[in-house]
């Protein structure tokens, strides 16, 4: 939303033509990371690139499930058991939706923890 500072402009200097004009003000307007409980386990496994083929192939494996819960227990800091009660498959429908937000953030902090490990190795 677009903001304006209706008050009149000020002279700054002795200089007739140099004035102040109003300032403008954004306000901020980002939205919050969201992955979906599936889509975060397909990014922290290095699946999101692959083909679809491959990362169906990849979440059929018997313990892929497992790895998930784990995963997801780990970044949300919930028992296993709370991450059980989800629901059945991947997708979790029964995880509240807050944790979605908490998942990209999650995620998004991840890569940033790697690029600076990545951006380290230059500064050495």
């Amino acid at each position: 939303m677009l903001a304006r500072n209706r008050s009149n402009p000020k002279s700054v200097s002795s200089h007739r033509d140099q004035v102040i004009y109003p300032s403008v003000k954004y306000s901020l307007e980002l939205e919050p990371p969201q992955l979906s409980a599936r889509e975060f386990c397909r990014k922290m496994h290095g699946l999101d690139d692959l083909p679809e083929e491959d990362i169906l192939r990849a979440e059929m494996q018997s313990n892929y499930r497992k790895h998930c819960i784990g995963l997801l227990s780990r970044a949300l800091g919930l028992k296993l058991q709370s991450v059980y009660n989800w629901g059945e498959g991947l997708d979790f429908p029964k995880m509240p939706q807050i944790h979605e937000r908490f998942l990209g953030m999650y995620y998004e902090r991840s890569l940033l923890i790697a690029e600076i490990k990545r951006l380290r190795r230059f500064i050495a």
